[in-house]
């Protein structure tokens, strides 16, 4: 090896050191001391003693046009919350709401909502029941990992399942699936989706009249849409008769953070997110033949099954699931969990894309988030929370870093976009541009990376309160956050990620719902099985909305029937995961609203 060369290698090498060191400069923006917490008005153990969770399924064979499911997708799943003490008799209940998770989520969405809203119904001697139906798609996970790792509070079992080839239970896991792995995903969509939910209320609920009187759907996010398309359906495809149409078996909808309407902006996010452009011909027949055509790119593969985001594949959510876990069971411990998961490109580019400061870190990307300490609250903070999390649909308000500096987070897009009203109108919507901060001392030095202080988290009610409501620095120049903004508990935003059989996060989502939601509004939809045949009967039943007033876009809201609900400080998960316990501190500005309206328009 000659002298040139060996110089040529030395500087490749050393260049990108010297960038990265030059572009490390720890220190910032300490924040002020966090307040004392909020005392609860009732304990989270109260809530287990008086409300049972439990899993509920339905055999219903899923399509087999195109391959054979599992067995496990053979079968309608939902989890049921309901008292504990009752006799689990349907007559029994005042009320029942049959709710349906948002796009990439599971049934687990509703885990601490549907806890706290039968709860607080007792505290009012009343039995409410919450229903979260599980897609299909679900039953494709393999959580063998994850509920071991739930059962031993050890998450590196689950570690050790998915990232080591380690066996559980006689059982390895095989890898995520891919989109030639499912070929019957093909047939996974928005029929099979509507008619799960008017199977669950018609087989546990057979009386078409104790249906009209107390069962009320809704959904979450992508659910409330799907809400509306369900109290529009007409279940025996024959317009004439009604008793079978959506909006004559149930008593009432209800979204959450998602309104009970289709609107165009829905239909343009739909085929925006399809991966072949719309054809000029938007007529009925153009539209029909483009929904054909996707049909068969479905089913023969030459289009992909499964909803193509790399940053969303199994192996990182399964990350994300765990963090959840530790957040709960080890708050104050430091974070070692990233440094224990294999580097894979999926993780990888996730942790990049969540725990950049700018786009040159986001670059040469160094220090990475390893290189922090981190409690595994903080960990799980920095990654959900809405001073961190850039991506709006992603974002919880649980509150801010403590215990060291932070600096503004230009990253994806550079804050001062949001002083430019057209491209902050344009992004604004989807992305934060403004608000976001990460942590900025990860060592003393870029030499001595993994030696900064360790970061906490002040948890939502630990940010002000009403006498000083404003979140600011050390020096008090600068407001990092306020009272208002804060609405979660860290704590439960993390035992909705993992609690119980189901989990937060949707591992495979179906291309099938999306292109079926694209056509669904045309004239020809019925053509197809695509029976949304009375959007002009819905608003003869009660509506309710409840929208997060951060990320409100009403491109995507439209105008409803419905008594709607704006709350200021809410992101798109907190209207599911808003403390319920701390009245005192805030009001959760969902649940005794839900209930108000779900004991006046029942019988």
């Amino acid at each position: 090896m000659n002298r040139r060369f060996l110089t040529f290698l030395s500087l490749s090498l050393l260049v990108p050191l010297i960038l990265a060191a030059g572009c490390y400069d720890p220190g910032g923006l300490v924040p002020e001391e966090p307040h004392p917490s909020v005392e609860r008005e009732w304990a989270p153990a109260e809530v287990e003693a008086a409300v049972i969770m439990e899993e509920v399924s339905i055999h219903s064979p899923a399509p087999r046009d195109n391959g054979i499911p599992p067995e496990e997708c053979d079968y309608i799943r939902f989890l049921r919350f309901r008292p504990r003490d009752g006799s689990g008799d349907i007559a029994d209940a005042d009320a029942v709401l049959v709710l349906t998770p948002g796009f990439y989520c599971g049934a687990n969405a509703f885990e601490y909502m549907g806890r706290q809203l039968v709860y607080m119904a007792l505290l009012r001697e009343a039995q409410v029941e919450v229903w979260a139906v599980e897609r299909r798609p679900n039953r494709m996970e393999d959580h063998t990992g994850l509920n071991a790792a739930e059962t031993a509070a050890d998450t590196g079992l689950a570690v050790d399942y998915y990232y080591y080839g380690a066996e559980l239970g006689g059982r390895t896991y095989e890898g995520s699936l891919k989109d030639e792995d499912a070929p019957y995903l093909s047939e996974f969509g928005l029929k099979l989706a509507i008619e799960d939910v008017y199977t669950v209320i018609t087989t546990m609920v057979p009386d078409a009249e104790t249906r009209r009187r107390k069962v009320f759907v809704g959904g979450h996010s992508l659910g409330g849409p799907l809400t509306a398309i369900f109290a529009s359906w007409d279940f025996d495809g024959d317009p004439n008769t009604l008793d079978d149409a959506g909006f004559r078996n149930c008593a009432g909808l209800v979204g959450l953070d998602g309104a009970i309407s289709l609107t165009m902006g829905m239909f343009e996010t739909a085929a925006e997110a399809l991966p072949e452009e719309p054809p000029p011909d938007t007529s009925d027949d153009g539209m029909a033949a483009y929904y054909e055509e996707l049909v068969e790119g479905l089913r023969e593969g030459s289009m992909p099954r499964l909803f193509p985001i790399s940053i969303l594949e199994p192996e990182a959510l399964i990350v994300l699931e765990l963090l959840g876990m530790e957040a709960n069971w080890a708050p104050e411990e430091e974070s070692t969990l990233l440094e224990e998961v294999p580097e894979l490109e999926s993780i990888d580019m996730m942790l990049k894309l969540l725990h950049s400061r700018s786009l040159d870190h986001f670059l040469i990307h160094s220090p990475d988030i390893t290189d922090f300490r981190y409690t595994n609250e903080a960990q799980l903070g920095v990654i959900l929370d809405d001073n961190s999390m850039p991506v709006k649909i992603v974002q919880a308000s649980m509150g801010f870093l403590r215990d060291g500096p932070v600096v503004i987070k230009d990253f994806p897009l550079p804050s001062d976009l949001a002083g430019i009203p057209l491209l902050s109108d344009l992004v604004g919507s989807f992305i934060s541009i403004d608000g976001l901060f990460i942590a900025n001392d990860a060592g003393p030095s870029y030499f001595q990376l993994g030696q900064g202080p360790l970061y906490g988290w002040a948890n939502f009610d630990q940010i002000g309160d009403s006498a000083d409501p404003e979140f600011k620095d050390t020096e008090g120049n600068t407001v990092l956050t306020t009272m208002v903004e804060e609405v979660s508990d860290i704590q439960d935003v993390a035992g909705v990620l993992y609690k119980g059989p189901s989990n937060f996060l949707e591992w495979y989502f179906s291309m099938r719902l999306m292109v079926d939601f694209m056509a669904a509004i045309f004239p020809f939809a019925p053509e197809y099985g695509l029976n949304l045949m009375h959007m002009d009967r819905i608003d003869e039943i009660p509506q309710v909305e409840f929208m997060a007033g951060s990320n409100m876009d009403s491109s995507l809201t439209g105008p409803t029937g419905a008594e709607r609900h704006v709350l200021e400080g809410y992101n798109h998960i907190d209207v599911l995961t808003a403390a319920a316990d701390r009245p005192s501190h805030r009001e959760n500005g969902v649940l005794a609203p839900l209930i108000d309206f779900l004991l006046d328009n029942s019988d």
